[in-house]
């Protein structure tokens, strides 16, 4: 939090989403997105041996609910990492006419995320790290 403009924190289920504030998934849980009824929109934690995601958590299932919560204004960002998760959430976020970024071969770590996006042909821009929270300050 003393680096950057935005409150980081881990989510609690139930927590409302909240402009200027970055929820995190805890580890070897899911974050799923939920719109409730009265439009409200909370986080909801799941338990990572639900389903059949090898990651925990996994960026899929984050975006996919992100997609739903939002349709059409889903903003999906790929970064550095190893597999193919991601794959799916951005397919849909592109599919419901989101807007997708992945981070660049040269500033990564392990470009296999990124890779697997790219190679799909469904990252609206492939930038480097160094650019991509000017890029969401501009998309939103």
């Amino acid at each position: 939090n003393s680096i950057c403009k935005v409150t980081v924190k881990e989510a609690e289920h139930g927590e409302p989403l909240q402009p200027g504030v970055v929820l995190v998934a805890p580890g070897g849980k899911h974050l799923r997105i939920i719109r409730k009824k009265t439009f409200e929109v909370v986080a909801d934690i799941v338990d990572g041996n639900e389903g059949k995601h090898i990651y925990k958590p996994s960026v899929d299932i984050l975006m996919l609910s992100a997609t739903e919560a939002f349709p059409g204004r889903t903003l999906g960002v790929i970064l550095t990492g190893m597999g193919n998760d991601g794959l799916k959430g951005m397919e849909m976020i592109k599919k419901n006419n989101g807007k997708t970024l992945a981070q660049d071969k040269e500033t990564c770590v392990v470009y296999g995320m990124p890779k697997v996006v790219v190679e799909a042909g469904i990252a609206d821009k492939v930038i480097p790290v160094e650019e991509i929270a000017g890029e969401i300050v501009n998309s939103v």
